[in-house]
């Protein structure tokens, strides 16, 4: 899995450093590596992070959220027992049964004004699967030739563990924001129903955007 582990290095290096208005760089194609100064941050060593991200996106894509149903639910508690441990107080949002998202805080003292929070989203849902059209199992996460293979690992849960990562990343490392930094798990991106976005902000805006 040492791509895999290159690509979320990568993802994690470009969300942490971008946080702090660095300028973004050491495994992503295209851009310049860090410079010394960025190298010598406690967020630009990720690497170590990096495996146990790797680690969250396969539990996460063994959780299966095809939408329809969703069941997106049990991966919202996965990822709460993940920030429970780092001591990150979650809050899981029900939208219908079985479908919750999830949203935690970072805090800054800096600014008290909510509209100046960074938002990390990404979706846990999936779209459907036509297993006659796989040849591994697409909820098996399953490791070959250096890569993760299964439903969602691009779209979104490779995003979803990068955001994870990136979040507690700046928590470990005591970092000093200049902003508050959510971190939302959303349900029912691919349909847009019930569950949506757009019926979590109706629902519960008050919960992610103020604290």
């Amino acid at each position: 899995m040492i791509r895999m582990r290159t690509v979320m290095n990568s993802l994690i290096c470009a969300l942490c450093l971008a946080i702090f208005g660095q300028f973004a760089g050491a495994q992503v194609p295209g851009m310049a590596p860090p410079t010394p100064a960025q190298a010598a941050t406690p967020l630009a060593d990720t690497s170590a992070l990096a495996r146990e991200a790797t680690g969250w996106l396969a539990e996460l894509i063994k959780i299966n959220t095809t939408n329809p149903p969703g069941n997106e639910e049990a991966a919202a508690k996965y990822i709460a027992a993940i920030l429970q441990k780092e001591g990150i107080a979650a809050e899981l949002l029900p939208l219908t049964p079985g479908r919750s998202a999830l949203v935690a805080r970072l805090k800054s003292s800096t600014f008290a004004d909510p509209s100046k929070a960074l938002l990390l989203v990404a979706h846990m849902d999936v779209v459907g699967v036509e297993r006659a059209k796989w040849t591994v199992d697409p909820f098996g996460a399953v490791p070959k030739d250096g890569y993760i293979y299964g439903r969602g690992a691009i779209d979104d849960k490779g995003m979803l563990a990068a955001n994870l990562a990136a979040f507690i990343a700046l928590k470990r490392s005591n970092a000093r924001l200049n902003r508050d930094v959510i971190f939302l798990a959303t349900d029912d991106e691919e349909a847009s129903g019930d569950a949506s976005i757009r019926m979590l902000i109706a629902k519960y805006w008050d919960k992610i955007a103020a604290k």
